[in-house]
């Protein structure tokens, strides 16, 4: 009976695969003897065996007569030995290609249409680059086609093209590109694709698709998936498509410019996974998002929605993952209860509002990660919130919070070990057997005496700003998977203790706003020591001994001496900051030479001598702030290596300041000061920028202006040196400036050059300045808008101003200036422009202050200013100008004080009766903007 078992299991086995034909075996021999690929990572090649019947190798698939029909050599890392002459496009019955996830880097072979009865091809992560070969659109018979890529190397559909691909693979049902760079128009594409009838999967992520979505995709009505995240895709998004019935993935991340909104869905839906985080999609959720009954995941993270959370959301059962975070909700949080499968719940970043103790917490035992960080939730915290049994991460900060946990703290989940609970106004006890635990910004008194370690674990981030501490933490010296410590904003003075210099694991120090006056050597950092805002009064040290560490911010204490040049052994430094300090002696010239370093800010010291002329041809930096010292010869030339710059401040030194030329091709150049500068050029130049001067007010201070005596001063001219500089037109850009040389009689202008530059005739959104270790810089300027020195800190697109006050500019005002729409404050204020108010200023609707005063203006006040709704602040005093103060809603709203000291204006608000006054209008009703440009009067 055994025998005959045996018998009937080889007659089955050979039904099913056949014997392998010779000519087949030996077409994969010849395959393997060519391909060179690693044996120690190979599962199948490595195994195929002469002896053995070809049909049971590894990786090999036959029919019944024994031919080769499906080939599996995926993950075997093959690096060569593909090209137009392998015997794998001789194996003509083949069915089923993968070659996915090898190491080819070579252009991929045009012999794929050989094997004409290809089924399936999947060359996915195979290594190929350059232009997908046109022979793989003759393939009429395939089913799944997978080109995707994630390699560096570029793979590309121009010709063919995406069109020319598909056009004759009708049979097609799933199309896999993602990672390819595919140059057809968002018509082409979508109307190529919609004429495959029978596709069910579209993956065309990160492809470079910079289009709109043709509705024609809607007319696929067999699709289960659509990915097109990563793209930049924009427009309106067509609602058809979520109409369609077999849908069951929609992924449309990444796209920010893609605009749309929900619709309302069918109880019939079959979708599961909706993900349009990081698009323009808004808002508001309709109620019918309760029929999605299969939804499982669903993103709408850095969106646009509004309005409430519809309670519908409890139907959602099958739910696994929501993300609703960096919206507008508001309203309470609905119940969540029956989605007993849910793992990651994030609604941070709203305005969501009320108490979280209604919400049945026990019964979401799955929960991994909650995130409800940066709302306006309030009341108490519910005990049962600790006490998910899987629950790893919990994040409340920045709420409203009060009180502490209903019951002890030891029914804390033991899986629980990231706990976030800062800026509310929370009172202990709190569970402290954690990895990572944020208490900072509360109501809270930690007890520093607590010695015993065990009681507080092994803790790794460990955050306790502004909580009253006076005393480093006893249990912090028994911690030695501690890596990141911040006890800012505390009342402990005193010297650092020895256990934190010598600590191997701690990689982040804050301890900056204490009072503590000195370390007891330096630490081992590898990643940013903050100790900014304390008493610390000896010679500066360099308190790392790492050379890996990345920041080093020492501002605002009263350190003394020199910087040494052993800080530049820091090989990975990308921020030192040392301003606000008694430091002299030169700037080491090793710092301008570093290639990580991104900021440098040491102003507002006593530093002398030139500044180098060694910035490396790699200079990385973005922030470079020497204001307030005593430095002086001339800009370096090789500052314009430093390509990156965004914030240039040389001001309130000694600088023999000749406008720098040389810095034109600075495309990021956002803000550039240089106030109280020794100027010894004769011509002010055209600089070119690229990017508008954002800056996000931080802080308003009620200073007067002041302007302190030097002042710049230039007679009219561009640059017609070997740097080119003449004639630039496309980004120039009014920088601010302020106070030149001593004593020079000769005219300064504002160029017509500056005609070309788009960056201020609208408002782009900017980046800002991120680091490594999600740690960002803010730099801190000052600026004279609505008559106040204002503090404005950090890069973004709040506000643009032109700031050119207390200089001894002359001529007259451009009229191009009234092409900057996105200006929000212009002043012009203490120079000796002469001439008329440009008209067209009544084109900057969005300007909130206009401050022209001291300077020799002179005819009337343009009519046109009176369109300037959102005009704050006015001060046209102290000039020349004449006539009736425009009648009308805007300028009357101003005090006498905006217009005082011009003889010759009259009616409201001033006193004078024009009855009497009026005078007659000036002749000089057109700027000579040629005589600006060449110098001639």
């Amino acid at each position: 009976m055994l025998l005959l078992a045996i018998i009937f299991l080889q007659i089955n086995v050979g039904l099913a695969f056949g014997h392998c034909q010779s000519d087949q075996q030996e077409l994969l021999l010849q395959l393997k003897n060519r391909l060179r690929f690693n044996p120690d990572v190979s599962l199948k090649l490595v195994k195929w065996n002469q002896s053995l019947d070809c049909c049971m190798w590894e990786g090999v698939t036959c029919d019944v007569r024994g031919r080769v029909i499906d080939l599996d050599l995926s993950n075997e890392r093959i690096f060569d030995g593909i090209d137009k002459s392998s015997s794998l496009f001789n194996l003509q019955h083949l069915q089923s290609l993968n070659l996915a996830n090898n190491s080819f880097s070579f252009i991929a072979p045009s012999q794929f249409d050989k094997l004409s009865n290809l089924r399936h091809l999947n060359l996915s992560n195979a290594g190929f680059y350059g232009q997908i070969p046109l022979e793989i659109s003759r393939l009429t018979s395939l089913v799944t086609l997978d080109l995707s890529t994630n390699f560096h190397l570029e793979l590309k559909l121009e010709n063919p093209n995406l069109v020319m691909l598909v056009q004759n693979l009708k049979e097609l049902r799933h199309l896999y590109l993602d990672g390819i760079n595919i140059s057809t128009p968002g018509k082409e594409w979508c109307q190529a694709l919609s004429s495959l009838s029978n596709l069910k999967v579209l993956s065309m992520s990160n492809c470079h698709l910079s289009s709109s979505i043709d509705s024609s995709l809607s007319k696929l009505q067999s699709l289960s998936v659509i990915r097109l995240d990563g793209n930049n895709l924009f427009g309106p998004f067509p609602e058809k498509i979520f109409q369609v019935r077999t849908l069951k993935t929609l992924d449309l991340s990444g796209n920010p410019l893609l605009e749309g909104s929900l619709i309302e869905f069918l109880p019939t839906s079959s979708l599961e996974t909706l993900l349009l985080n990081g698009t323009h999609f808004g808002g508001t959720l309709p109620k019918s998002i309760g029929n999605l009954g299969r939804l499982s995941r669903i993103d709408l993270a850095g969106c646009h929605f509004n309005g409430t959370i519809p309670e519908a959301m409890a139907n959602l059962t099958q739910l696994v993952l929501l993300d609703f975070s960096s919206n507008n909700f508001s309203g309470p949080i609905p119940s969540f209860s029956l989605a007993k499968n849910l793992t990651h719940l994030n609604l941070a970043h709203n305005q969501l509002t009320g108490s979280i103790l209604s919400i049945e917490w026990s019964s979401l035992s799955k929960l991994v990660i909650i995130d409800l960080r940066d709302n306006a939730l309030n009341g108490t915290l519910p005990a049962t919130l600790f006490g998910i049994p899987s629950l790893q991460s919990l994040v409340l900060s920045q709420n409203q919070f009060t009180g502490g946990l209903h019951e002890p703290p030891e029914l804390a989940s033991t899986a629980l070990h990231s706990l976030e609970l800062d800026n509310n106004m929370l009172v202990g006890p709190f569970p402290m057997n954690l990895s990572t635990l944020d208490l900072s910004f509360n109501s809270l008194s930690i007890n520093a005496t607590i010695s015993d370690p065990v009681s507080v674990s092994q803790i790794q981030t460990l955050k306790l700003a502004s909580c009253k501490l006076k005393r480093f933490p006893n249990f912090l010296e028994e911690q030695p998977k501690l890596s990141i410590l911040d006890l800012s904003a505390n009342q402990i003075d005193g010297e650092i203790p020895n256990w934190v210099w010598t600590s191997l694991s701690l990689d982040y120090l804050n301890l900056s706003h204490n009072s503590l006056v000195n370390s007891q050597g330096p630490c081992r950092l590898r990643v940013l020591l903050y100790y900014s805002s304390n008493n610390f009064n000896s010679t500066i040290q360099f308190y790392s001994s790492s050379s890996t560490i990345s920041f080093i911010l020492l501002s605002n204490n009263s350190l003394r001496g020199s910087i040494p040049e052993s800080i530049c052994g820091a090989a990975n430094l990308q921020v030192l900051d040392l301003s606000n300090n008694y430091l002299n002696g030169s700037i080491p010239q090793c710092l301008n030479e570093m290639e990580s370093l991104k900021v440098l800010g040491l102003s507002r010291n006593n530093l002398n001598g030139n500044i180098s002329d060694k910035f490396s041809s790699n200079c990385l930096l973005q922030t470079l702030n020497l204001d307030g010292n005593h430095l002086e010869g001339k800009v370096p030339r090789s500052l314009a290596n430093c390509a990156m710059l965004e914030v240039l401040d040389l001001g309130n030194n000694q600088i023999n300041y000749t406008f720098p030329c040389h810095l034109k091709n600075m495309s990021n150049l956002r803000v550039l000061t240089w106030k109280a500068m020794m100027v010894a050029s004769d011509e002010l130049k055209v600089l070119v920028l690229e990017d508008n001067v954002r800056l996000d007010l931080d802080h308003s201070y009620g200073i007067s202006k002041r302007c302190y005596g030097n002042h710049f001063t230039r007679k009219p001219g561009l640059c017609r040196d070997s740097e080119g500089c003449y004639g630039s037109t496309r980004n120039t850009q009014i920088c601010r400036g302020s106070e030149g040389c001593y004593g020079s009689t000769r005219n300064a202008q504002i160029y017509k050059a500056l005609h070309g530059y788009d960056a201020l005739r609208s408002d782009v959104e900017s980046g800002n300045n991120n680091f490594s270790q999600g740690i960002y810089y803010q730099y801190a300027a000052s600026i004279t808008i609505k008559g106040c020195e204002t503090r404005l800190v950090k890069i973004i697109s709040l506000l643009i101003s032109i700031d050119f006050s207390c200089n001894k500019f002359e001529g007259q005002i451009p009229e191009v200036l009234g092409e900057f729409r996105a200006l929000y404050a212009l002043n012009l204020s203490h120079n000796g422009f002469t001439g008329l108010i440009p008209s067209s200023l009544g084109n900057l609707l969005h300007l909130e202050s206009l401050d022209f005063s001291s300077n020799n203006l002179n005819g009337e006040i343009p009519q046109q200013l009176d369109n300037l709704n959102f005009l704050a602040v006015l001060n046209l005093s102290h000039n020349q100008l004449e006539g009736r103060i425009p009648s009308g809603r805007q300028l009357q709203t101003f005090s006498e004080d905006s217009f005082r000291d011009n003889k010759g204006l009259c009616g409201m608000p001033l006193k004078e009766n024009c009855s009497l006054n009026v005078l007659p209008p000036s002749k000089d009703k057109h700027l000579d903007m040629e005589g600006i440009l060449t110098g001639t009067s």
